[in-house]
C-alpha cells in the first residue's frame, strides 16, 4: 500500500496555556506557517473504502450506533468497547502507526478510542477541542480520521481552515489542542468517517514516516 503526503505539519502539540520564551514564540510562529494537520492521500484502497462503507451502512441499519448528544443528525459507535473492531480496523490501526513518524509503540487512546462517525445531511460538528484527561503526564490526543464517504460540504475545518480531503484519504491532527468543526453536511448522502486515536507527548512532532530521513538525505547532498 502506498500513499502520498500532501500537507505536512511539523507542529508539536504545545499545551494550550503553556508559557513560552521569546525564542520559543518565534519558533511557534514559524511553525504556524504550516497547516496544523497531516493528510495522506488514498490511505485506503477503493476496495477497502467500499468494505468500510458497507460495514457502516450495515451497522446503522442494525441499530449499532447511538445518537451523538453534541449535535443533531449525528450518530456514533465506540468500536473498542462494543465489539466493533474487526480485522480491517485493526490492520488500518497498525498501518497508521507505521505511516506517522514515531507513532508506533505509543499508547492507543482510551478516552474516545476507535470510533465510527455517521452524520446525516443537515448535521454538523460544532467547533470544539476534545476534552482530554492525560493523567500526571502532559499528553495530547492525536486523532487520525479516514474518509469513507464525504462531499466537500462535510470536509473538516481545523483552526478555521478547511482541510482538502477526499474519499480514501486520512487526516491527522491534535484534537485536544486544535479547534475543529464542520459546516452542515449537504446533499443526499451521510458523512462517514472512521477515527483512530493515540496519546502522545505534547512535544510530539506530526510528520509522515520517512520525511525526516528525506530531509537529512537532502541536507547531505
Amino acid at each position: 500500500m502506498t500513499w502520498h503526503t500532501v500537507a505536512g505539519c511539523r507542529r508539536s502539540a504545545w499545551p494550550r496555556h503553556s508559557r513560552r520564551s521569546a525564542n520559543s514564540l518565534a519558533a511557534w510562529r514559524q511553525e504556524d506557517l504550516q497547516e496544523p494537520w497531516l493528510v495522506l492521500r488514498k490511505f485506503v484502497s477503493e476496495a477497502e473504502r467500499l468494505l468500510l462503507l458497507e460495514s457502516a451502512v450495515t451497522q446503522m441499519v442494525k441499530g449499532k450506533l447511538l445518537p451523538n448528544p453534541a449535535g443533531p443528525r449525528r450518530f456514533f459507535r465506540r468500536l473498542d468497547t462494543t465489539g466493533g473492531v474487526d480485522s480491517l480496523i485493526e490492520a488500518l490501526t497498525q498501518r497508521l502507526e507505521l505511516a506517522v513518524a514515531e507513532l508506533k509503540g505509543r499508547p492507543r487512546d482510551e478516552t474516545l478510542g476507535r470510533v465510527f462517525s455517521y452524520i446525516d445531511p443537515g448535521g454538523f460538528i460544532h467547533e470544539h477541542r476534545d476534552k482530554y484527561t492525560s493523567g500526571p503526564m502532559a499528553l495530547a490526543h492525536l486523532r487520525a480520521n479516514i474518509v469513507v464517504q464525504m462531499n466537500q460540504s462535510g470536509r473538516p475545518i481545523i483552526a478555521g481552515k478547511t482541510v482538502p480531503v477526499e474519499e480514501g484519504d486520512v487526516w491527522i491532527f491534535f484534537a485536544s489542542h486544535e479547534l475543529h468543526a464542520t459546516a452542515p453536511v449537504q446533499g443526499l448522502k451521510p458523512r462517514i468517517v472512521f477515527g483512530f486515536g493515540w496519546s502522545v507527548p505534547t512535544g510530539f512532532i506530526l510528520r509522515a514516516a520517512g520525511e525526516e530521513e528525506k530531509g537529512q538525505s537532502a541536507a547531505n547532498q
